[in-house]
């Protein structure tokens, strides 16, 4: 069986590519430029793929069976086509569990997701749709500022989130790809915990062997901030949700313990597996 998976540069796709190889399946990763898949294992199959390009479909899916997929709206409707028309059985999409969350009719990230889901629905296709909430990797953006003894600005230090390890949407999204158990499933992956941002620092800290500071700013600083990176219609979205979570613990999910068999990985673990990132 050949399994395309999309997003191979990335965390999760890279482990998706190393979970199907142990697993002994043939994998085929896709690029707008394959020659960047650099670090993926010899044995894996390299093809141009640009998912807003119209060209390109029939080449990359000639014999695939099964594909893993990153949310990208433009050409989502035009893979999904190209894909029944190839014989694929099943697309495994990593959505998001922002679609769950208060305010999602207006958030960017959330309706980003909503509309390949939609797609994937309409379609006749086998799907399984993998919702993470927040990565704990989105803590690498405080690195910087604690490898040079910065602190860590925040406008809501004590907003809560349950961050998840990439490792296990990856090893969900594995599962999903190979057990016909998770056809039509819609999979919420949260972290074990719900944590304040005060203390994933705290954390990080611990295992990083250095001084992590927090220092409150106010949401106009944080927006600034933010911005530099980021478009603003997320920004927006982003300060809206740590307001909205200020203070306030929320639950989690099992499902990785129901995919998987065990606990989803702690932010903890997470912090201890990136110690070096922030040394």
């Amino acid at each position: 069986m050949t399994i395309l998976v999309t997003g191979a540069r990335g965390r999760v796709g890279a482990s998706v590519v190393r979970g199907l190889l142990e697993a002994g399946e043939k994998v085929r990763a896709a690029s707008a430029d394959p020659a960047s898949l650099t670090t993926l294992p010899e044995e894996v199959e390299r093809t141009r793929l640009d998912l807003s390009a119209p060209h390109g479909l029939r080449e990359a899916l000639h014999g695939v069976q099964k594909i893993f997929l990153y949310a990208q709206p433009a050409g989502a409707a035009r893979l999904a086509e190209a894909a029944a028309a190839a014989g694929v059985g099943h697309i495994v999409l990593l959505s998001s569990l922002a679609i769950d969350t208060h305010g999602a009719g207006t958030s960017p990230i959330a309706q980003q997701h909503v509309l390949v889901e939609d797609v994937l629905r309409a379609s006749g296709l086998g799907w399984t749709f993998v919702r993470p909430g927040g990565f704990s990797t989105n803590a690498l953006q405080w690195a910087q500022d604690i490898r040079a003894g910065r602190p860590v600005r925040l406008a809501y230090p004590e907003t809560y989130s349950e961050p998840v390890h990439e490792s296990d949407v990856a090893g969900v999204a594995v599962r999903a790809l190979l057990d016909e158990a998770h056809r039509g499933a819609t999979l919420r992956i949260t972290g074990p915990e719900s944590l304040s941002a005060r203390r994933q620092a705290e954390l990080i800290a611990a295992v990083a062997g250095r001084d992590v500071r927090v220092r409150l700013v106010s949401p106009a600083e944080y927006r600034e901030q933010l911005a530099a990176f980021l478009p603003a219609p997320v920004v927006d979205t982003l300060l809206d949700h740590q307001a909205a979570r200020d203070g306030r613990p929320q639950a989690t999910s099992d499902d990785v313990r129901t995919v998987l068999g065990r606990s989803a990985l702690s932010f903890a673990q997470w912090a201890k597996d990136n110690a070096a990132a922030f040394r």
